[in-house]
């Protein structure tokens, strides 16, 4: 029997929080191919404990056990772990309700009497087919839409809190334009549209952006006002801009009154840079 029995295991999403203990036991389902905030937590884990990765490849379903193979290999290769062994056998059906906890508590909160009903459902009929446990709940939000359209404040509730979820676990290539002086957008960038005022999200209806900031570690939230959401538009389209291209074209195109001057239009377009929403490649 391993020792590792008695090693600490690190439920994720970790909230940060060490255990006293040298060593530390991490899952593959739960850090295998992951980017993001949760790869920085692991990296920060490193430089301090002993890690011990317990694998369950009999478990991954076998029509993505190829592609775990290959993510696992990348994955120990930049966390150096002290050790990997085979795991004990999960179950899995527990493992997933925990996470749904985890990932969606005021959404769960929000469905009342019929949370246990709606996941239970979900769970039946969802096969699972990714090796990380997380990856399983993608189709939630699609799955509410079924069950409710058109109630929006439950759709949108939903939305919000798995779209932080996706960013904090995805590996995003390409972090930066490749050019020099050309600008981009951060390739984790999501919006989530609230119709109308939310009040267990505590949040004014309008259009908000999301993006993993590898500068802050962390996910970023942004309303975004009319300036904003152009520069993101513009950014969007089949052509490049330098700041002042951008800069130039998002004054053309405002059709707003009265026209925001200059000195605005660059306001808005640092404090996006400064949220990591647009990035930049020095000259």
């Amino acid at each position: 029997m391993s020792d590792t029995t008695r090693t600490p295991q690190l439920v994720f999403p970790w909230n940060g929080v060490l255990p006293d203990a040298d060593a530390i036991t991490l899952r593959d389902i739960d850090i295998v191919g992951v980017g993001s905030f949760r790869r920085h937590q692991l990296e920060i884990l490193s430089k301090s404990k002993s890690l011990i990765v317990q694998t369950h490849g009999m478990q991954i379903p076998e029509q993505v056990s190829a592609i775990y193979q290959a993510e696992l290999l990348r994955t120990l290769e930049w966390l150096r772990p002290f050790r990997v062994e085979e795991g004990e056998r999960l179950n899995l059906r527990a493992e997933q309700e925990r996470l749904f906890e985890s990932l969606f508590p005021r959404t769960r909160e929000h469905l009342g009497m019929a949370v246990n009903r709606l996941r239970d459902e979900y769970l039946e009929n969802m096969e699972w087919s990714s090796w990380l446990l997380q990856d399983h709940w993608r189709y939630f939000v699609g799955y509410l839409r079924q069950k409710f359209p058109g109630q929006a404040d439950i759709l949108e509730l939903a939305h919000w809190e798995w779209v932080q979820a996706w960013i904090e676990v995805q590996p995003f290539d390409g972090e930066s334009a490749e050019e020099p002086g050309v600008l981009s957008l951060n390739p984790s960038l999501q919006v989530v549209i609230l119709s109308r005022d939310n009040l267990v999200l505590n949040r004014d209806k309008g259009m908000y952006a999301f993006v993993y900031s590898g500068t802050k570690n962390t996910v970023v939230e942004r309303p975004l006002d009319v300036v904003d959401s152009l520069f993101i538009d513009l950014l969007q389209e089949d052509r490049k801009y330098s700041k002042k291209q951008l800069l130039e074209m998002a004054a053309i195109s405002l059709k707003a009154t009265p026209q925001p001057s200059s000195e605005t239009l660059e306001k808005k377009f640092l404090s996006l840079l400064s949220d990591d929403i647009i990035k930049d490649v020095p000259t």
